[in-house]
């Protein structure tokens, strides 16, 4: 069997694997060929045997001619494996686990940083009503919360108008770079409940996706656009993976992972499009937004560490988000669904290492690469590079891929 078949056969009793033991599955996306869709196992080997499975998987990509290539299908091997580890009942410690996966090692921001964190929100918003800094943004979250039933309608209603702005924006900032045009057969919207994200990008296969609005949990009026952002971009750098998967027969792309490296770069970019987009919102509510996302994310990633390699327990993160982050308290414990050690039925929770991949991915790789690339007048090179590259989409190929930046 050749590499690429025998690479999708494995993924599929991986995905087998995470499914039954997670509920969640490693395979994102899948657009190869149907009789090696993941979907189609329905059983795994051994641990063991998976094991050993993806070291002949490893000795025979180091065959493969394109570095860049090599590089970035060993290293997508290589966390499968931790994956694999963790998913089979190896004990292995929070910390470990995020380096094995990721390659980031899991900290704690002091509290010197969150308290120049909440001073920039302080200032941010200086000019709200309330008694202090915790009182303004509390009253401001409400005033401008949507959640259930209005958020519902808000992603029925006005949603597809705003992708559409932000479809026109890619093909004027971004895709203005390329020769080669892609198919896109568009976004269907939906909503859900019960997740333990906000709002996630299913891509279809055949140049489509369907993105859905988790209507438990609260957005914000003035930067819901963001979040639609976010998951346009996910949906468009799909289509040029299935682009490039089809015309070139790269099995190996055929199957989009969660929980490799590549994931650091597809949520960094992700979070980066509305950089790339000049997307702001309007003009009054900026700053706050992003001193808000600054705070909100490094208290976070601190809760997730308090649960994973602190133990703490629910509440006393939930509390400690609520405080530190100016959040209603039951936000705060929603958002924790996310990252904590187990899910509500006992699961081991898939997501608590991946929470990791949104701030180092926009931080250290995507954002001042692109910074760089804008100063130097080479988004051109960039640009290209991310999206007609798919093997430029991972932290152990970046710095190669980017070399030219």
């Amino acid at each position: 069997m050749a590499f690429g078949e025998e690479y999708l056969r494995l993924l599929g009793e991986i995905n087998d694997l995470t499914g039954e033991v997670t509920g969640v599955t490693i395979v994102d996306a899948y657009f190869g060929p149907e009789n090696l869709s993941p979907e189609k196992t329905k059983r795994h080997s051994p641990p063991e045997k998976l094991l050993a499975n993806l070291d002949v998987l490893i000795a025979e990509a180091k065959e493969t001619e394109d570095r860049l290539r090599r590089i970035a299908i060993i290293s997508d091997i290589e966390s499968i494996r931790v994956v694999v580890r963790w998913l089979s009942g190896e004990d292995i410690p929070y910390k470990r686990l995020v380096e094995g996966i990721f390659g980031i090692t899991p900290l704690k921001f002091g509290q010197r940083e969150i308290s120049r964190a909440q001073h920039a929100v302080d200032d941010a918003s200086a000019k709200l009503p309330g008694s202090d800094v915790a009182d303004r943004i509390l009253r401001w979250r409400e005033e401008n919360k949507i959640t259930g039933d209005t958020l519902k309608k808000t992603i029925e209603t006005d949603v597809a108008g705003r992708t559409k702005q932000i479809e026109k924006l890619f093909t004027k900032r971004i895709f203005r770079y390329f020769l080669v045009k892609v198919e896109n057969r568009g976004i269907i919207y939906k909503t859900v409940k019960g997740e333990p994200w906000g709002a996630y990008n299913y891509y279809q296969g055949n140049y489509a996706s369907i993105n859905a609005f988790n209507i438990d949990r609260t957005f914000n009026k003035h930067s819901l656009i963001w979040t639609v952002c976010h998951e346009y971009e996910h949906h468009v750098a799909n289509l040029f993976k299935e682009k490039i998967c089809r015309e070139n027969n790269w099995l190996d792309l055929a199957a989009v992972l969660l929980h490799t490296k590549r994931s650091i770069i597809d949520e960094g970019t992700a979070n980066c499009a509305r950089d790339f987009l000049h997307l702001q919102s309007d003009e009054d509510s900026s700053e706050l937004l992003e001193s808000l996302r600054d705070l909100g994310t490094m208290v976070d990633l601190n809760a997730a560490y308090m649960q994973n390699v602190e133990g703490c327990d629910e509440k006393t993160a939930a509390e400690y988000k609520a405080s530190e982050a100016f959040l209603p308290l039951e936000e705060a414990r929603k958002q924790l669904a996310f990252s904590r050690p187990l899910t509500s039925d006992g699961k081991p929770n898939f997501w608590k290492p991946y929470i990791y991949t949104y701030f180092f991915g926009r931080r250290d790789y995507v954002l001042p690469t692109f910074q760089k690339a804008q100063k130097k007048d080479k988004l051109r090179e960039f640009f290209q590079t991310l999206y007609l590259n798919p093997y430029s989409r991972s932290t152990s190929t970046w710095e190669s891929a980017f070399s030219n930046i």
